[in-house]
């Protein structure tokens, strides 16, 4: 059977330049979502906004109101 390999081969590193790694990608990360987070936003509203259309709520409604 062929094995995939792995997306991610990580090689063993210190403790210390974990913490480094993690840091720059989280701050990365941050400093990403505040810079685009217009077109994130607008993205994700389009998506909601567009679903929402489609769904239809049945009718008649079989529950009481109270």
């Amino acid at each position: 059977m062929n094995e995939h390999p792995k997306p991610f081969a990580f090689p063993d590193i210190s403790d210390a330049a974990v913490i480094a790694v993690n840091h720059f990608l989280e701050e990365f990360y941050t400093h990403f979502q505040n810079h685009y987070f217009a077109q994130i936003h607008r993205y994700y509203a389009d998506l909601h906004d567009r679903a929402r259309c489609n769904d239809q709520m049945p009718l008649p409604l079989d529950d009481p109101p109270f």
